[in-house]
């Protein structure tokens, strides 16, 4: 992706499992088995045949096919993602973290950092000799974790953006917006003509930040969000405010259609693979919804940035990018056994990635892959100079997080002026800073 660096800290352009009920996990204690294998605890979001779990299940049966001497047991526990916080907090609470789990939260791995529980991933990559991660992606993943060092195994590079219908657009002559003006009066035709303009998984809250972080980092520079969260800018910020505005303003005029706070991930997936809804905020990982056999959208679909904002500092061509969930290593589990195995997935992380789910990671790749139609629209989209740029919530604790989440709604909703939930964000900071 030729994508610029527009700024520091910023990369420029995102079940054979053993269920382990209550149970924490091997600690490092516990040595190799005399047959010479060793069992890592893996708590996860997915089932072995899913996302991340099925790229790190197919390499470990990999690597055990080339080293039947010294196989890795991988144990996979279950956890739905909107429940991991809180088993991640009673594990370390009680000192029983697994060898390895999956985790998003900043508030999560500065702490263990802080405690000394996680392994250092730049020791594993030197000791290794892992060479796949190019040192862009490294810094932008230690900007965005805040740390000196990498203490993170990075998953996915994901791209958001809007999705959208081309044949809706071709059939009423409208074309991609570049403005957020240009943007509004293609919801408003595209209402008019009986369709509904966009679909949010309001229900599940950040889709309703990201559009506000959208709107304010196009306003208030590619930055916005990270001096945001640094709190060198006030969340009751005009260009805060104005975005807060929009996005009541979409509400109001029924551009998110009926109920847009009690739609989940999957009626907003349906509503625009089935075709009942002109355009989608989603990322990266959504190709996998347009291949799926439920989608009749076909390949009449297009990727574009949030539009830029008449007198916003923004760079066009912005998409905020993530590098998925991460996975993280208990440091008291790690030896010799383990780095050997853990070296072989980073490795090798991006050719299985693409060839289980199509997906863009920050891993090189060795061999040829084909690219599925959806996933080659993102990469060209990206192509073009554009820049990258972080989340509302990326460096918030979760008590913030939960704030700024719920009060969300109620502004979707106009239960809440732009000011009091800008105000809300702001004191939410302020108790933990």
């Amino acid at each position: 992706m030729k994508w610029k660096k527009v700024m520091s800290g910023i990369l420029v352009a995102s079940m054979t499992a053993a269920l382990l009920a209550g149970c924490g996990g091997n600690s490092g204690e516990e040595q190799a088995a005399a047959d010479g294998s060793k069992t890592v605890h893996f708590l996860t979001a997915w089932n072995e045949d899913e996302d991340i779990t099925a790229v790190v299940k197919q390499l470990t049966d990999d690597y055990n096919a080339t080293n039947p001497e010294t196989p890795i047991n991988l144990e996979i526990e279950v956890v739905a993602q909107s429940d991991m916080n809180q088993r991640l907090s009673v594990l370390a609470a009680s000192n029983e973290l697994p060898d390895m789990f999956v985790t998003g939260t900043q508030e999560y791995i500065e702490s263990y950092v802080d405690q000394g529980i996680l392994k250092n991933i730049d020791d594993v990559i030197s000791d290794q000799g892992v060479t796949t991660i190019s040192d862009e992606d490294r810094e932008s993943i230690l900007d965005l974790t805040k740390l000196d060092n990498m203490y993170v195994i990075p998953t996915n590079k994901n791209i958001e953006g809007i999705w959208y219908n081309k044949e809706i657009f071709d059939d009423l002559g409208l074309q991609v917006p570049t403005t957020i003006d240009e943007f509004m009066d293609v919801c408003a035709e595209i209402k008019d003509a009986g369709i509904q303009p966009m679909t949010v998984a309001g229900s599940e809250q950040w889709p309703i930040t990201r559009l506000i972080g959208a709107y304010a980092t196009a306003l208030g520079g590619t930055d916005y969000l990270v001096k945001a969260n640094d709190g060198e800018v006030s969340w009751t910020d005009d260009s805060f405010i104005q975005a807060y505005e929009w996005l009541q303003e979409m509400g109001e005029n029924g551009y998110f259609g009926e109920g847009m706070t009690t739609v989940d991930s999957d009626t907003q997936n349906s509503l625009f693979i089935t075709g009942s809804a002109a355009m989608c905020y989603n990322g990266s990982w959504f190709t996998e919804n347009l291949n799926s056999e439920n989608s009749t959208i076909g390949e009449n679909v297009g990727f574009f940035a949030f539009p830029s904002v008449d007198g916003g500092q923004g760079v066009p061509n912005t998409y905020t990018t993530s590098y998925g969930m991460y996975i993280c290593v208990k440091d008291e589990s790690y030896d010799d056994a383990m780095g050997a195995w853990l070296g072989y997935v980073m490795n090798n992380f991006g050719d299985k990635s693409m060839e289980l789910h199509n997906w863009i990671t920050p891993y090189t790749m060795a061999e040829e892959h084909e690219t599925s139609f959806f996933t080659q629209i993102l990469i060209d989209a990206t192509a073009e100079q554009g820049a990258a740029s972080v989340w509302p919530e990326y460096a918030m604790p979760t008590s913030v997080q939960d704030v700024e989440y719920q009060g969300a709604q109620m502004l979707a909703l106009g239960q809440m002026t732009p000011e009091d939930y800008g105000q809300s964000i702001d004191d939410a900071w302020a108790q933990v800073q």
